[in-house]
């Protein structure tokens, strides 16, 4: 009878084994209390995220946050498990390495006889490649309607807005300069070139033009886009660093100018003209990345899954085109651009470029 025991006691453990073997080869798997201090980590964990084992023990998982997600969604997160349920759902987190990776999570309470939680258990899946070709595929099918949408702008829109500023401009000559209504038609024909930058803007991205290359010093083009930017007076409160050094890139001068243009002034608008905003530029024999970071008051959780989508903005003006048109410029250009937040507060956009 001891014999058939332990023969089932032996089966049922090679058991556990072979599923936590199993377990181990295919999912990220930690463990922690009811005060969310990991416990364990198995090596998936640790090799996913960089950390070893004595990081990561005693730790919560703020040290793998990245900042992706907004409180009320952890609020969400834990309220569903401390009351015993199970939560799945999809998280974005940060290696030790600064790289963000996606994984779909499974958050099992573990409950006691009075069916409160004593451990937690989180069992994930890597799907970075997915989030990504998902992102890719909804950017496919908004440029696909954007290319539609172009050559009926272009003739419809553009054509009769230069004529009617033309009427405009006509009509303002012949009147007697302090005449009040000079003002009234000087205001129409502002409007009217912002409506024709935004026209501008939308044929650009729709129909973006293959860059052309050649060797270019960044810190020039740094310095001369900022100078740009401060020759507008809404923004002559902004205080603007710029590096000492930087490289020179085989890029297209014209095109990475249009690029930090957008960065420098989305930064100056999160400061509302009168801040801080930082211009660094760091190398590697295989990268150069130029980041842009200000001092504002960060990222909107609402519109931080679609900065970079197309008639994304906050602004009361603007065509939202900005940093989408930089995104599309800096891949093809075979480069990064992504958002997150600053080590102390505030925004950083990161423009990473091959060195060749």
């Amino acid at each position: 009878m001891q014999d058939s025991a332990d023969a089932a006691s032996g089966s049922l453990f090679k058991e556990l084994r072979d599923i936590q073997y199993a377990l181990d080869r295919s999912a990220i798997v930690a463990t922690t209390d009811v005060a969310g201090k990991i416990t364990a980590t198995n090596q998936k964990f640790r090799d996913i995220s960089g950390y070893s084992e004595s990081d990561l023990l005693g730790q919560d998982h703020r040290i793998i946050n990245s900042g992706h997600h907004s409180k009320e969604f952890f609020r969400n997160l834990w309220s569903t498990i401390v009351g015993g349920e199970v939560w799945t759902g999809e998280l974005c987190n940060r290696a030790k390495n600064g790289n963000a990776y996606w994984v779909d999570t499974t958050i099992v309470p573990f409950l006691d006889d009075a069916g409160v939680p004593y451990q937690y258990m989180a069992i994930r899946f890597e799907i970075t490649g997915r989030k990504r070709a998902e992102t890719k595929l909804r950017e496919q099918e908004t440029l696909a309607r954007l290319g539609e949408m172009a050559a009926v702008v272009a003739h419809e829109v553009k054509n009769p807005l230069a004529g009617i500023r033309g009427a405009l401009q006509v009509i303002s000559g012949r009147m007697p300069a302090d005449a009040p209504d000079v003002a009234v038609l000087g205001d129409i024909q502002d409007r009217i070139d912002g409506l024709d930058q935004m026209v501008q803007d939308l044929l650009v991205f729709a129909r973006p033009t293959p860059p052309t290359m050649g060797q270019t010093a960044l810190l020039p083009l740094i310095s001369g886009t900022v100078s740009m930017l401060s020759q507008d007076s809404a923004w002559a409160g902004v205080e603007i660093v710029v590096p000492e050094t930087a490289p020179t890139l085989r890029v297209d001068a014209a095109q990475l100018q249009v690029v930090l243009f957008n960065l420098l002034l989305n930064a100056a608008q999160a400061v509302g003209g009168d801040g801080r905003v930082e211009v660094a530029v760091d190398t590697t024999p295989e990268w150069c990345e130029i980041r842009v970071g200000d001092d504002g008051p960060g990222l909107d959780p609402a519109v931080r899954d679609r900065l970079f989508e197309p008639f994304v903005t906050t602004k009361h003006r603007g065509s939202g085109l900005g940093l989408a048109t930089a995104k599309r410029v800096v891949e093809m250009h075979h480069g990064t651009l992504v958002a997150d937040s600053g080590p102390n507060g505030g925004t950083v956009l990161s423009i990473r470029l091959p060195v060749e």
